[in-house]
């Protein structure tokens, strides 16, 4: 009678569900267990420390253009970028703009303006094609920064220094 009973049981395929579903259970944690000792994340290298550091130094360069209330038109056309600067705390000798495309990275282009005549500032760079940008400008001594994005078919540029916590105002 037991034999019966026990084929009963083999041949029901509740039985077979009662028994496949944790041993399904038993076998994904396994494989993820495996997996995970196998390619597990590497450790962050000693130096990780430096971005973090950066990372401050550029929010306070920020905060520092946001608490002044810097502005700059910057203009591209003819092959020459220009730039006008507003409520700097100095004259700095130059300003550095950095464009990079949201995309493609070998239309990044980073472009040094030359002070021309105090707040007027100028440098050689090609039009920008259409699309989506980052720009960053800074003055020569690294003081403050502007950090915003645009769109590339632009003819003009207004960047308005704002706090990185997102208090103020953007590109226009």
């Amino acid at each position: 009678m037991n034999s019966t009973i026990g084929s009963q049981l083999r041949s029901n395929p509740v039985f077979w569900i009662m028994w496949l579903l944790p041993a399904a259970a038993v076998v994904g944690g396994l494989a993820t267990l495996f997996i995970a000792l196998r390619s597990a994340d590497r450790p962050l290298p000693v130096s990780y420390h430096w971005e973090g550091e950066h990372l401050d130094q550029d929010f306070a360069q920020q905060r520092l253009a946001a608490s002044h209330g810097i502005e700059v038109d910057i203009t591209t056309a003819g092959g020459e970028c220009a730039a006008t600067l507003r409520h700097a705390p100095d004259d700095p000798a130059s300003l550095t703009l950095t464009l990079t495309h949201s995309s493609d990275a070998s239309l990044d282009r980073v472009v040094l303006l030359r002070r021309q005549q105090p707040g007027k500032y100028g440098g050689s760079c090609a039009p920008l094609p259409p699309g989506r940008w980052r720009v960053a400008l800074e003055d020569a001594a690294g003081a403050w920064a502007i950090r915003a994005q645009f769109d590339g078919s632009q003819p003009l540029l207004v960047l308005r220094a704002r706090a990185p916590d997102g208090n103020g105002d953007g590109p226009t």
